[in-house]
């Protein structure tokens, strides 16, 4: 058995599928307390009946369409016209972008494919160095995990069964402090420049960058206002929002083609089937946790030799930095 463990643990450092070691070890738990290995095939049957979870395909779906889209590069345009007068403002913009498209899509590597290409050059040729530009860019795209509609807080959700709502509210003001220090750094870090007669900012140029993107600008009131107004549910929100999507890439702005759409839905299916197998192993490992009472016994020592929530938050920091 530690053999088998020890393979597991050499396995995930080379690189297999997360999914297929979280499998492994769940089913090496069961197995080691003598408990039916079908309880992995359980969870997923349980996963497939929980409503929250059809949020999930449909966020995928709608963040995948804005990728494959022109809103990248209308968002872009219009941050440098709202925002590019501040110091650094360049940074700021890649900040403040990265954050939102975040968001939408619930992946920081979609978030970095989609606008890396746009942002990297620009930072470089308007003075930033590259070391700077590539850590900007890289961590921008995870800030948006942070805001409405997120979908690791959706997973989480639907795993430890806590109202959406309540988890995009708990997200926000972490975000916004994030985002804010690292605002902050970026004013400080960027190049101090004169602005040019020639490239002055004018009203007509934001009004023309407002035009462009005005049909995308709604999304984030769509979602938060008809969850927080009481209109959706977070399942009708992420519907609402996908068919939102759909009409304004597809025949307002026709970025897409219809005959791209099976392709983009073939795409956004595959993370989201990624995403469930790996959630239903995740569950069936937390079951066997649950069962054995391992978070019982790790409350009960942490409370034997901690008592101050501060040092506990430290500590519970570092581990999930270490996990991480």
């Amino acid at each position: 058995m530690s053999f088998v463990k020890i393979l597991i643990f050499v396995l995930a450092i080379l690189g297999t599928p997360l999914f297929v070691v979280i499998s492994a070890l769940a089913l090496l738990s069961f197995y080691g307390i003598e408990i039916d290995l079908s309880v992995v095939i359980i969870e997923m049957s349980r996963l497939s009946d929980t409503p929250l979870l059809l949020s999930l395909p449909l966020f995928i779906f709608a963040g995948t369409l804005l990728a494959e889209s022109g809103t990248p590069q209308r968002l872009l345009r219009l941050s440098q016209l709202l925002l590019g007068w501040m110091p650094g403002g360049l940074a700021v913009v890649s900040l403040m972008v990265c954050a939102v498209f975040t968001a939408f899509t619930g992946a920081s590597g979609v978030t970095i494919f989609a606008l890396g290409g746009l942002l990297y050059p620009a930072l470089i040729k308007d003075g930033y160095t590259e070391r700077f530009s590539l850590g900007l860019i890289t961590s921008s795209g995870s800030l948006g995990l942070l805001f409405p509609p997120s979908l690791p807080l959706i997973l989480f959700g639907v795993i430890s069964e806590t109202r959406v709502d309540h988890l995009f509210l708990a997200g926000i003001l972490p975000g916004i402090l994030m985002l804010t220090l690292l605002v902050a750094y970026s004013m400080k870090k960027g190049p101090r420049k004169q602005i040019d007669d020639s490239h002055k900012i004018t009203f007509a140029d934001t009004v023309s960058g407002l035009k462009e993107a005005a049909w995308e600008l709604p999304l984030p009131v769509i979602v938060l206002g008809g969850i927080y107004g009481g209109i959706f549910v977070a399942g009708e929100a992420a519907a609402v929002t996908a068919f939102y999507v759909l009409i304004v890439e597809v025949f307002i702005y026709r970025d897409i083609s219809i005959k791209k759409l099976p392709g983009i839905m073939v795409q956004s299916m595959v993370l989201f089937g990624g995403i469930l197998v790996v959630l239903a192993a995740s569950m069936a490992t937390t079951n066997y946790l649950v069962d054995q009472q391992v978070p019982m016994r790790l409350f009960e020592f942490i409370r034997e030799y901690i008592s101050s929530k501060y040092t506990f938050l430290l500590l519970l920091n570092i581990f999930l930095l270490i996990v991480g």
